[in-house]
């Protein structure tokens, strides 16, 4: 998991800064994207794709920063060795488990766009929190039996790697100088061999049609993207755009790095 940290994901593995915030992305994925929530945007459900664009990257946000006041809480600096993480207590990751769950589930959190979590879940609520509940309780036992290094290191492993289209992970500013840069050219190799997919697009909202305020709004905050923006940016694939995962190293080339690192 560290090589895949370093050559594949692209952070530093041994910070614990980056690797906590990079691990609230692979936490808002397993436990708020894959869950009920999925039945929710599915057909018919009331989360459209531009919708769950604003409410997957506002709870990234949210979420790394509830762990961010619990790293600063326990007494560790962005900075810090990540071999620390092994020495924080089971009490404390059991707390920051608690914490994440109780916004995750909270019936009145409040939704990118107005609605309230328990308009949207209805009935699922119930579900969707048991399912939360699983997630997080899960990722606090792999801290105590596994030590809170190994627990950090999985989950942001798969945020950096099942995510590469999430917005805060490495890849995500690339992708969106990508994706801002093809949408002024119709003949981006993006787009169909003829643009026909890019002619096919609705008339680009306001938000879209000022290309500085666009990028600055994807990368800052997506989840300040009016509805009809947010829907116009996901029907133009900032989605398909997500970089393939570069291949591992050779065994030498990662004990070499690992030295030199320590």
């Amino acid at each position: 998991m560290r090589a895949m940290l370093a050559h594949q994901v692209g952070i530093d593995p041994d910070r614990v800064g980056p690797v906590l915030d990079l691990a609230a992305v692979g936490v808002v994925n397993n436990a708020w994207r894959n869950s009920p929530v999925e039945d929710w945007h599915a057909g018919d459900g009331p989360l459209s794709d531009g919708d769950m664009l604003r409410i997957n990257s506002h709870t990234c946000w949210r979420v790394r920063q509830i762990i961010r006041r619990w790293r600063r809480e326990v007494g560790l600096a962005a900075d810090a060795d990540i071999g620390r993480l092994d020495g924080v207590g089971v009490d404390d990751w059991d707390w920051l488990a608690v914490r994440i769950w109780r916004w995750l589930v909270n019936p009145q959190r409040l939704l990118p766009g107005g609605s309230r979590l328990v308009e949207i879940a209805g009935n699922d609520l119930a579900d969707y929190s048991d399912h939360v509940a699983d997630v997080l309780g899960e990722w606090a036992a792999a801290a105590e039996e596994q030590g809170g290094r190994h627990a950090a290191w999985r989950t942001a492993a798969h945020g950096g790697l099942a995510c590469r289209h999430w917005w805060g992970t490495p890849t995500w500013p690339s992708l969106v100088d990508h994706f801002v840069t093809a949408l002024d050219e119709p003949s981006h190799p993006d787009w169909d061999p003829d643009g026909q997919r890019r002619r096919q697009l609705r008339p680009e909202p306001a938000q879209v049609a000022d290309r500085g305020a666009l990028r600055k709004t994807l990368l800052r905050e997506p989840w300040a993207l009016q509805p009809a923006a947010a829907q116009w940016v996901v029907a133009a694939g900032i989605g398909y755009l997500r970089p393939g995962i570069p291949p591992l190293p050779t065994s030498a080339d990662i004990n070499t790095s690992t030295s030199r690192v320590s």
